[in-house]
């Protein structure tokens, strides 16, 4: 395999390769300044990083803002999930529009939406107000998320993109670190309305960084064909069985309706019933399909798919539900809140770094895959233990493993699948990758409520509670309903460590000899 730009051992160079796929796709970068690519870079990641940090910002502003909107237990989970979800339904069609009226406009079109929600959600005067202006700013970050993906490699060569990559991906870790401490910081000193305001000078800067700078040259769909390929069909059924199943489940568990009532019963088995419906769509009738089945056909691949989709399941209930319980069971304000979760963040920051960097060294991203499933659910099962009383070394030791097992487990998997896909089908299996992930994020945060929600009864998570004895009554069914919620926790993050047997072992430098084998022999690993 080893020709004149290879390596005395007959491994391909990843540069020259890089460079010969850049070759054959005749792609030219568009003509930009250095500082017009650092400062279009820049932009990006503001971008991403508002995006992300108001995943986490509201982790520790929530409960505050609960108490202050008198937010019901129902409307608790939706803050997030709404939020999460339109990011997740929102995407394919922003990265359609884009295809349409290009990419500049549209980047800027749902950044300033994401701006739109900022400003509604901070002027909020009521819990419907907020969950409005959540959901308008995931419809923003749904755009803004995919498309400073699709932008970089528009604008760059296959060689430098790794690099631009990991320079969005340290903006999203540092979201990631800080957003918890700041949404801290503003609930105990500015309020938490600028938890939102923030985003509208940093959105502005980015707008006008990619106004100025930006200069990306695609070859436009026409309106017409653009619209017709877009999968309709399947748009609708995902959100439509998404919502109906989570919305019963969020009635059921509110009290609003018991869990036998004909209203709950029907939309979770409806719900269930369409996302099925949605599969069959994807497999046999779509002509361009959301989800292409086809990349789930592969056992390697599906293992993959678990894994990380199971991982930012269990992961998003760190940073939802374990301020939770440093605020309503510990009594902690929400600042220490926040630098309480640093125990978790800058290991996850950390690790995920570190995995990466191994496996770019070693090329074994099983054995990364393996440790990173092993810790999560050790770490998930240790906060099982937690209880009303406050201990400083089992905090940070719990958060510790826990935050280095989710960490390492952010990009391992999708390389496992990028080493097992054919080249024409890495686009659609990231699309689905990054589609999934965000779903399962939507649908974690409500059934971990609904699973706290069955032992404490109806109302407000967040509802202070007395530290003297006669709060101790309901301190206990606070510590029950999360050990429960936990344990079912701990239970996925188990299944991680089984899909990781599933998953084959080629090593990356083995990337290279597989890309000349016939297609139709590599459907049978």
């Amino acid at each position: 395999m080893g020709d004149a730009h290879g390596s005395q051992t007959g491994e391909k160079s990843p540069v020259n390769d890089l460079e010969r796929l850049d070759t054959r796709a005749s792609f030219v970068p568009p003509s930009m300044g250095v500082w017009q690519r650092r400062l279009t870079v820049l932009s990006l990641c503001i971008t991403l990083f508002l995006g992300a940090l108001d995943i986490t910002i509201i982790s520790t502003a929530l409960p505050s803002i609960s108490t202050h909107l008198h937010v019901t237990s129902r409307e608790y989970a939706w803050i997030g999930s709404g939020y999460n979800l339109a990011t997740t339904v929102s995407s394919p069609v922003w990265v359609k529009l884009s295809d349409i009226f290009g990419r500049k406009p549209t980047i800027m079109t749902s950044a300033s939406v994401f701006m739109i929600g900022s400003l509604v959600s901070a002027l909020a005067k009521s819990s419907t107000s907020l969950l409005a202006g959540r959901v308008v700013q995931g419809l923003g970050n749904g755009g803004s998320t995919v498309l400073v993906t699709v932008i970089i490699g528009d604008i760059f060569v296959l060689a430098d993109r790794a690099k631009y990559y990991g320079v969005t991906g340290i903006a999203f870790a540092l979201a990631s670190a800080i957003g918890p401490v700041l949404g801290g910081i503003f609930t105990d000193s500015i309020g938490w309305r600028w938890c939102f305001y923030i985003n509208l000078p940093l959105d502005g800067i980015g707008l006008l960084l990619l106004y100025f700078n930006l200069n990306v040259n695609i070859e436009k769909e026409t309106l017409t064909h653009g619209l017709a390929s877009i999968d309709w069909i399947g748009f609708l059924l995902i959100i439509g069985g998404t919502i109906c199943f989570l919305y019963g489940l969020e009635t059921g568990s509110s009290g609003l309706m018991a869990w036998s009532s004909a209203t709950v019963i029907l939309l979770i088995v409806f719900g269930a019933l369409i996302l099925a419906l949605f599969m069959i769509w994807e497999a046999r009738f779509a002509r361009n399909p959301m989800i292409p089945i086809r990349i789930f056909h592969r056992r390697t691949c599906l293992a993959a798919f678990t894994v990380s989709c199971l991982q930012v399941f269990v992961y998003i209930s760190f940073d939802f539900f374990l301020p939770l319980y440093y605020q309503v069971i510990l009594g902690f304000k929400p600042i220490i809140s926040g630098v309480t979760l640093f125990a978790l963040i800058i290991p996850m920051s950390l690790a995920a770094f570190g995995g990466g960097l191994f496996i770019r060294r070693t090329g074994n991203y099983l054995a990364v895959i393996f440790m990173g499933t092993s810790l999560l659910t050790l770490g998930t099962g240790l906060f099982v233990s937690f209880d009303s009383n406050v201990s400083w070394p089992k905090i940070i030791c719990f958060e510790l493993i826990a935050g280095i097992g989710a960490g390492v487990l952010f990009q391992s998997p999708m390389i496992a699948l990028q080493s097992h896909i054919p080249q024409e089908d890495t686009a659609a299996a990231m699309s689905a990758f990054s589609f999934l992930r965000n779903l399962f994020t939507s649908v974690s945060i409500v059934v971990g409520t609904v699973l706290i929600q069955h032992t404490i009864g109806s109302g407000s998570l967040t509802t202070t509670i007395s530290k003297d004895s006669s709060g101790a009554g309901r301190r206990n069914q606070y510590v029950t309903g999360l050990r429960n919620m936990w344990i079912f926790y701990t239970c996925v993050a188990s299944i991680t460590i089984l899909a990781t047997f599933f998953i084959k072992s080629n090593g990356l430098k083995k990337k290279d000899q597989r890309e000349s084998v016939s297609s139709d022999q590599s459907a049978a690993d």
